[in-house]
């Protein structure tokens, strides 16, 4: 099954009926991968909508027997360069930065800024690109290449047919189970080291802006081999002494990052962060 369609933004008011009307016909699915897939396409198709500044918008779909891809493509401003507009950004990777924690949004009355940061966790692969930039999440990881230029954004969302994840599983990974609270998020540090080895107290306080937005954040260190005493410093004792709502917790971390860590912790001359 392969299939494409072409839509002037002006005409699509109702991401909803290009969900049932295009998508869910041509689908093929277990209940809880179509629902994984309508999540995906109309959040996505939704924030094209509402805030891509585009005239067209393209969807596809493909499937075979082992995996369904769904695309979304418009050409707008492209979501990192909005961002950088929006919110004065230094650059687009500072944007990708923010956009990855989750509750960022340009238009808070009307969005909650969570459509695609669940999304990115739903799929088997996640593809973003825009602008200059390429980021994939898939798993624990999240990758980012430089990319051909390009105008308006490009989302490419990929699962197995038969996978078992549900919406209710990734939700509950981050949201309090009662009332869905988003309480915790997950942040990449190789999207820090983007901009320069970690070293430095001005990085961490960029990769700790709005993390007093969450309840707990875990700090995934995959692919980041060591980082300075000043930016461990900062992360791991300097800001949960004011932030002691917010629990930090480092995954993936290797030998030297966890040796530096405890360095910065365990200073016996300087008040300890409580349970971080």
């Amino acid at each position: 099954m392969q299939f494409e369609k072409h839509f002037p933004i002006s005409l699509v008011k109702d991401e909803f009926r290009v969900w049932t009307q295009t998508y869910a016909p041509a689908l093929q699915l277990p209940a809880n991968v179509l629902g994984i897939c309508e999540y995906g396409v109309t959040e996505i198709l939704n924030n094209a909508i509402d805030h891509a500044k585009a005239n067209n918008l393209v969807v596809r779909g493909s499937q075979d027997q082992q995996k369904t891809i769904l695309e979304i493509e418009d050409d707008g401003v492209g979501v990192f360069a909005r961002l950088k507009e929006f919110f004065d950004f230094d650059s687009e990777t500072h944007a990708l930065i923010e956009l990855v924690k989750g509750k960022l949004t340009i238009a808070p009355e009307q969005h909650s800024g969570e459509g695609l940061f669940f999304a990115s966790k739903a799929f088997d692969q996640f593809v973003i690109q825009a602008g200059e930039l390429l980021v994939t999440f898939s798993d624990d990881r999240c990758d980012v290449q430089a990319a051909p230029a390009r105008s308006g954004t490009r989302i490419r969302m990929e699962i197995q047919n038969h996978s078992t994840k549900t919406m209710e599983q990734i939700f509950n990974r981050y949201c309090d189970a009662e009332n869905l609270l988003f309480y915790r998020t997950r942040f990449f540090l190789t999207l820090a080291a983007l901009e320069g080895n970690l070293v430095s107290r001005s990085q961490a306080r960029r990769v700790v802006t709005r993390f007093e937005n969450f309840s707990e954040v875990e700090l995934d260190f995959n692919g980041i081999d060591s980082i300075g005493q000043a930016f461990a410093d900062e992360l791991f004792r300097v800001w949960p002494l004011s932030h002691q709502e917010t629990c930090l917790q480092a995954t993936h971390a290797g030998d030297a990052v966890l040796k530096m860590i405890q360095h910065v912790k365990g200073r016996a001359d300087l008040p300890q962060p409580g349970r971080h």
